[in-house]
């Protein structure tokens, strides 16, 4: 879309319709009041008939006018640059700061998840030790069963008791270790 300068305020504004010449409407009004007095000014210089003279201070005073005017718009938008700029730095540096402790967070984040994944890590390794020792204990516990039970036998058969420390162990897993009981 093409944009306009306002003649009254001179804001550049996208116009809504092809006819459209000013801004806002109370520039228009502003125009269009302008326009009335400028004509009733006319109008009374007619009657009076110094039409030349004071068309001629006329002019000086709106040539004077427009300086006054666009100096102060050169002021003020001078001035709005200058705050435009301070809230544009103070932001950025506000949006710095909110970025680095993102960074921050995000690093914390990162080193917490790296952390419990050695941590489960570990946990899994440390589950498959037990399992594994429980395995052996538990083949251990058969092993020394079988050894206790070929013990009994060779001594059964031999004729023979079994001393007192181990037959003291066989008592503590309730085996029984007497000659003819079981």
């Amino acid at each position: 879309m093409t944009t306009h300068t306002c003649p009254e305020c001179t804001t550049t504004f996208t116009p809504t319709s092809p006819r459209q010449l000013f801004c806002r409407p109370e520039c228009a009004h502003r125009q269009r009041q302008r326009k009335y007095r400028k004509s009733l000014q006319d109008e009374e210089l007619r009657m009076t008939g110094g039409a030349d003279q004071s068309k001629t201070n006329n002019q000086e005073a709106m040539a004077a006018l427009t300086a006054l005017y666009e100096t102060s718009i050169r002021n003020l938008r001078s001035t709005n640059k200058r705050k435009l700029a301070i809230v544009t730095r103070s932001f950025e540096d506000k949006l710095a700061t909110a970025y680095e402790q993102l960074n921050q967070s995000t690093q914390t984040l990162s080193r917490a998840q790296s952390k419990a994944d050695a941590l489960q890590r570990s946990m899994r390794r440390l589950k498959y030790e037990c399992k594994q020792h429980e395995v052996s204990e538990q083949h251990a516990v058969k092993d020394l069963q079988q050894l206790a039970a070929r013990v009994l036998v060779l001594n059964r058969d031999a004729n023979t008791r079994l001393d007192p420390s181990t037959a003291a162990i066989f008592a503590r897993r309730g085996w029984n270790t007497e000659m003819g009981k079981s």
